[in-house]
């Protein structure tokens, strides 16, 4: 049966948008035990004011084509309906010069282009002209609140305007924890309970049977006699909106209820995108890939749909933040085989080939424990991956096209981490190492990559064009010899880092480095007080980029110092993972809070003006060289080892700092208990930094 635009709506005479719509509210008034849904709520974080709507999505919203007020080929940025002009940098460039400099670069064949612009040069303008210009386009950036200030701040009153006068469409892909669930209201789509993502499990035997004879697709409504024959497709689909992507070589049947929109992914890969029921964000953002001009991801969402290959092939993909996300390719991921174990036996498979690599798979992992538990564990111990049965468990993930697609459509299995682990380091498996760790009953494998040049070569080798922005580009030699780029471009815009700081010493800073509190040189104690020293003398509203939690006082800590100004460690922890929306670095913004204790500015946030008056540093920004990655780079390659690790720490410190110096107006004042911080802010005064 079809409707008048000849769109599938019923099967053997049943209605199947009546039966959807009756199934959903079903679904809305299943009761759920009180106690266990607030539990849920709470540990996922889940606010309604905060989760994302379909009506969110700017790019779904129709606008009538405007008449084009005289800009160029390469330059279009209108606010409430005034063109604006291009701004003009020290070095006589302009914006729109920049976007003509890099499009040029593009058209004859650079596949790698570096454009340096210091903080304020307006970046995110020239990378959407940049976009508007060559096509469709992906822009990264490393956080949420910068996707959610991109979509904002270009779909509304500040826009772009195509050729034709039609506006630039921007779209914004973020995970499902970050929208709210359409079938149960005020949850977000990540919610263990939601029929996509409930574990396959005896203890929910209840709600599985339940889904399964919600499923509208489903013609034989007999339960499967056990478990393990039960199957994600059999389930998911009782969500009218649930909407997976498919590699298009996996053909899938049972939604026939679905609109089938075929995309080009990164590789050349096709994939599908199975749209059922329009009204969820989650499932709706992905129209983007289709219909968006821009595409903007933050950096894990990014590398997750990379490592997936289902991320749209775009003319152009452009990289905000490029040196940290650079850095971030130094790959570092954890896995518990423990938990693998479990989730693995819960993908059913019914490809016999499918089924047996399942099954070896599952011998593999089980004796890895077995072996571990047997021999013992010294997690000092560093292995390459070549000499360990890693190898060969992340091999097998890759072997099987059946099982992967079976693993890809159970979204929230944890064997898709595996699966995207495999993916990283498939083509650098020689410079992968490896330690193993035990935290209670489960056994945790942290592999490393130090072939950082490999990594980049997969990214370049599956995108067509690579721009990479930052204020603090990584120096010729680290891109070099480190990161292993021979051949590319550098297009400057502003160079000049604006505005002017000064310094409010307290008397009591002291040279904080690890050796320095570990020898009993300088006394922890000292080291709280001078750090409330420098909070009671700063000047408000004070930005304070704290390093490390352990930089903070205990509660213990707190209470027997009195250091009333100061957070502890604790509530900083419990603090920052609540607010996923950033509501407590929005109020700084606004003035509604003096401090901001934080570890998670340090870059992409502004904070112009009056917004920020001191910035504060808990210690100088050196990475932990303590961390897994930094010790393995240490052992197997001292050559340049240090030489990026200072580099790493100088982007870092510049990075902060500039968070609160946007124009030339901007005046800052800097305080820190570490004495290495004074001392690198009196260089940058004197122009040596």
């Amino acid at each position: 049966m079809f409707d008048s635009s000849g769109r599938l709506i019923g099967v053997d005479d049943k209605n199947i948008e009546k039966e959807l719509e009756e199934k959903a509210k079903k679904q809305k008034q299943r009761e759920k035990p009180i106690s266990h849904y607030y539990e849920e709520k709470e540990k996922h974080g889940e606010k309604s004011s905060s989760l994302k709507k379909s009506d969110s999505l700017y790019f779904l919203k129709e606008t009538a084509a405007e008449k084009i007020k005289g800009e160029s080929d390469y330059w279009s940025f209108y606010s409430d309906g005034k063109a604006l002009k291009p701004l003009k940098f020290s070095n006589g460039k302009t914006q729109e010069d920049i976007v003509k400099e890099v499009v040029k670069l593009i058209k004859q064949d650079h596949k790698v282009i570096f454009l340096h612009g210091v903080c304020g040069s307006g970046k995110s303008a020239i990378a959407l002209n940049i976009a508007r210009t060559i096509g469709k386009a992906s822009i990264v950036v490393p956080l949420k609140s910068l996707q959610k200030q991109y979509e904002e701040d270009y779909s509304g009153k500040k826009y772009l305007l195509k050729s034709k006068g039609e506006r630039l469409k921007i779209a914004s892909i973020t995970g499902r924890d970050n929208h709210d669930s359409i079938i149960q209201p005020g949850v977000s789509c990540a919610h263990p309970n939601l029929p996509e993502n409930i574990k396959i499990s005896e203890k929910n035997i209840n709600e599985l049977r339940e889904f399964y004879e919600d499923n509208p697709l489903l013609k034989d409504k007999s339960f499967p006699d056990e478990i393990k024959s039960l199957k994600r497709m059999m389930i998911a689909p009782s969500n009218p909106y649930w909407s997976p992507i498919l590699p298009a070589d996996y053909d899938i049947k049972m939604l026939y209820d679905a609109e089938k929109k075929k995309y080009k992914g990164i590789g050349g890969r096709e994939f599908i995108f199975y749209h059922r029921k329009k009204g969820c964000s989650y499932y709706d953002q992905y129209l983007g890939y289709i219909y968006a001009d821009v595409i903007i991801f933050n950096s894990a969402k990014y590398k997750a749909e990379l490592s997936l290959g289902r991320k749209p092939l775009t003319e152009v993909d452009i990289i905000d933040e490029a040196d940290e996300f650079l850095d971030s390719l130094f790959e570092q991921k954890e896995l518990n085989l423990n938990r693998l174990h479990t989730s693995l036996k819960h993908i059913t498979t019914e490809n016999k080939l499918a089924t047996e690599s399942k099954n070896r798979l599952l011998q593999l992992i089980e004796n890895e424990i077995k072996n571990k538990r047997l021999l013992g564990i010294k997690e000092d111990s560093v292995f390459n991956i070549q000499d360990t049965n890693i190898k060969k468990i992340l091999e097998m993930l890759l072997r099987s096209p059946d099982l992967e697609a079976e693993i890809i459509l159970d979204e929230l299995n944890y064997s898709n981490k595996a699966l995207e682990t495999a993916r990283s380091f498939s083509e650098i498996a020689e410079d992968v190492y490896l330690t193993y760790r035990q935290e209670e009953e489960s056994i945790l494998v942290k592999l490393v990559s130090t072939n950082l040049s490999g990594s980049i070569k997969d990214i370049l080798d599956k995108n067509k064009t690579l721009v990479f922005m930052s204020g603090t580009l990584h120096s010729k030699e680290v891109i070099k010899d480190i990161l292993g780029i021979k051949d590319f471009k550098i297009v400057e815009a502003e160079t000049i880092n604006q505005g002017s700081i000064d310094i409010i010493r307290t008397g009591k800073e002291s040279d904080c480095r690890y050796s320095s509190l570990t020898s009993g040189a300088y006394k922890r104690e000292d080291y709280l007080f001078s750090l409330s020293e420098c909070v009671r003398k700063a000047k408000p509203p004070v930005l304070i980029h704290v390093n490390s939690y352990k930089d903070l006082p205990t509660e213990k800590e707190l209470q027997e110092n009195g250091l009333s100004n100061l957070v502890s460690s604790e509530e900083l922890i419990k603090i920052q993972s609540q607010d996923k929306s950033g509501a407590n670095i929005i109020k700084f913004k606004h003035g509604l809070s003096k401090t901001l204790f934080t570890t998670k500015c340090s870059r992409g946030m502004d904070f112009p003006g009056g917004m920020c008056n001191s910035v504060l540093f808990t210690k100088y920004p050196n990475p932990n060289i303590s961390d897994t990655f930094w010790k393995i780079l240490k052992n197997t390659h001292k050559e340049y080892f240090w030489k990026f690790y200072t580099d790493k720490a100088k982007r870092e410190f510049l990075q902060r700092i500039y968070r609160a110096i946007r124009s030339t107006d901007d005046h800052i004042y800097v305080l820190s208990p570490d004495l290495r911080v004074i001392e690198a802010v009196k260089k940058i005064q004197r122009g040596e930094f």
